[in-house]
């Protein structure tokens, strides 16, 4: 069987290929000299290397370099929804191909991580496996819960559709129950793809509630650490956002973050701040360690 290396920023995307059964290895090529070391090791190990970064060419290691120089069909991608063409032309494969690659993995989860390789190695290596389109995961919904019992105000807990489709959902869960328990509320986990193009659908939903925990990158530029569920992370719709009269609900700001608790109280920087014009000054940030790596799973 094709043996695929699958080098992403997003543990999501790690997480879901460890899930789908198929012969992959993989790496975080974001976890410093220890992630280095495993993508040198995961591109040893494989037939071909399909990679999901963020940033532009130029940001690109030297690794890139050694993979093309060992003749290794390499499909390069970016980390966020829309493609990125400047990545995708320094592949080694034909730009449509690389195109229906990060199809597969915009939709997420292990199904369509199983279907990435049979893709890559039917059309790469001529494998004859055969293989599904990707398939199309909506870009938000609610988790199902218990039911509560009394008429209680209602929680969200927003956090990213990448989390729900590789199945790291434990975080949302988690704080759900912790409203539940209070006896006062009652928790709404809700995921999304992104709260720069969100549906209408999605704005009705959020202003139906009594107030939001948002677990996503609130405004400003995206950043390895922050982006790494595989979000759209440069900024919220704060016009539309506004229309839900925020300031007349109570919100907090829960950063999801890659990063383990110690290393994130150690760390002398704090998370994003989030926009003024967007949290009401009353709400305060909190970190949530919504930890997605391979291993913690």
């Amino acid at each position: 069987m094709t043996r695929i290396a699958l080098l992403s920023t997003s543990d999501t995307d790690l997480l879901s290929a460890r899930a789908s059964g198929a012969d992959y290895v993989w790496a975080n090529p974001s976890r410093q000299v220890e992630g280095h070391q495993s993508m040198a090791e995961a591109i040893e190990a494989s037939d071909l290397v399909i990679a999901r970064v963020l940033g532009s060419p130029q940001d690109l290691c030297a690794g890139f370099d050694r993979i093309r120089s060992t003749g290794k069909p390499m499909i390069v991608l970016g980390g966020e929804l829309t493609p990125n063409a400047e990545l995708m032309e320094t592949s080694t494969v034909p730009v449509g191909v690389a195109a229906e690659a990060h199809r597969y993995l915009v939709e997420g989860g292990p199904g369509n991580l199983t279907q990435l390789h049979a893709f890559a190695s039917d059309t790469m290596l001529l494998t004859g496996e055969g293989f599904e389109p990707p398939h199309q995961v909506p870009t938000w919904g609610w988790l199902d819960r218990p039911e509560v019992a009394g008429d209680l105000p209602r929680v969200g807990v927003l956090f990213y559709r990448a989390h729900h489709t590789a199945g790291n959902e434990d975080f949302a869960h988690a704080l759900a129950d912790a409203i539940d328990a209070t006896g006062e509320a009652v928790g709404l986990p809700v995921f999304s793809s992104s709260l720069r193009s969100a549906p209408d659908d999605l704005y009705a939903a959020l202003g139906s509630l009594d107030a939001l925990i948002v677990t996503v990158l609130a405004a400003g530029g995206s950043t390895p650490a922050s982006a790494s569920a595989g979000g759209d992370d440069e900024a919220w719709d704060v016009a539309r956002m506004a229309a839900l009269d925020v300031r007349q609900r109570p919100w907090r700001i829960g950063m999801s973050s890659a990063a383990m608790r110690a290393t994130s109280q150690a760390s002398s920087s704090p998370p994003a701040e989030a926009d003024a014009g967007v949290e009401p000054p009353a709400a305060s940030t909190v970190t949530i360690s919504a930890s997605s790596e391979p291993s913690a799973a």
